[in-house]
């Protein structure tokens, strides 16, 4: 099957112990792709990489057996459709979609995933078979998420949060992850990508920023504007949801406590929580 060509290698998925309470430690940095971090200067999400040819590419319809559905031509198809992407892009799909059951394990399991795309041939990331683009999530329970319907800006804070939470969730495995605050090109669409890896939180990046503006609005009530600039006030607002959650080390220069940040993040949005 072609879900086989995808399977995750025990080399290449290593899960650690780092993360919130009630996840079983899953903190491991998912290998990238080593690339000049292009943060603050244009398009971060297409960072300059060389095209891979076809031999470079796997196959596959699921991403660790949960099906991945394309719905930019047919809303609600359910037809499987082969997606490509490099194994190593896939280990970290595997590893990014058992955080994601794991951390939203109050919505059952997830049914299936809508994409608008993985390999496409352009340049950057996609070009390099190293992003993923998230349009909607669906779990047995019947909730949603849908970036493909801009839920970011949802009037329902509780879909917010849940958007938000599913953002924190590719954070914890991607390091260029763009959201519909971040610009109009994504306002349908998480992107998720493996340019500037490993993941951190930096202060001059535009798509971080409006991140952490963003969660600080919708969990804390912080009134930032979402600018991408890292102030004085983004650094007062975040330093008291890091002490709200109970973190402790430096988010912006450690992978593992970023991504156990993250995970408290994605759990408290899940369960529609602020702190």
């Amino acid at each position: 099957m072609l879900e086989n060509q995808g399977q995750i290698t025990r080399r290449s998925f290593v899960i650690g112990t780092a993360g919130a309470a009630g996840l079983a430690g899953l903190a491991a940095v998912a290998p990238g792709i080593a690339a000049a971090d292009p943060i603050g200067h244009g398009p971060i999400s297409e960072p300059a990489a060389a095209d891979v040819s076809a031999a470079a590419l796997i196959t596959f319809q699921k991403i660790d057996g949960t099906p991945v559905y394309y719905w930019r031509s047919n809303r609600g198809n359910t037809t499987l459709r082969n997606w490509q992407c490099t194994q190593e892009f896939y280990n970290a799909l595997v590893a990014w979609i058992r955080d994601l059951r794991s951390l939203s394990s109050g919505y059952g399991s997830i049914s299936y995933l809508v994409s608008a795309g993985f390999y496409v041939d352009k340049p950057g990331q996609h070009g390099a078979g190293t992003a993923m683009d998230l349009d909607h999530v669906r779990w047995s329970s019947g909730t949603t998420i849908s970036p493909l319907d801009q839920q970011h800006a949802s009037t329902n804070a509780q879909i917010r949060k849940r958007y938000l939470a599913t953002e924190a969730v590719c954070r914890r495995r991607f390091r260029y992850v763009l959201d519909g605050w971040y610009n109009a090109d994504h306002h349908d669409h998480i992107h998720s990508d493996f340019g500037g890896m490993p993941v951190r939180v930096l202060k001059d990046s535009e798509s971080d920023t409006k991140f952490v503006q963003a969660m600080c609005n919708n969990f804390r009530n912080a009134g930032l504007a979402i600018d991408g600039v890292w102030g004085t006030r983004t650094e007062s607002a975040f330093n008291a949801a890091k002490s709200a959650l109970g973190v402790t080390g430096d988010p912006h220069t450690s992978s593992s406590v970023w991504q156990g940040m993250l995970s408290k993040i994605a759990q408290k949005g899940f369960a529609n929580q602020n702190f």
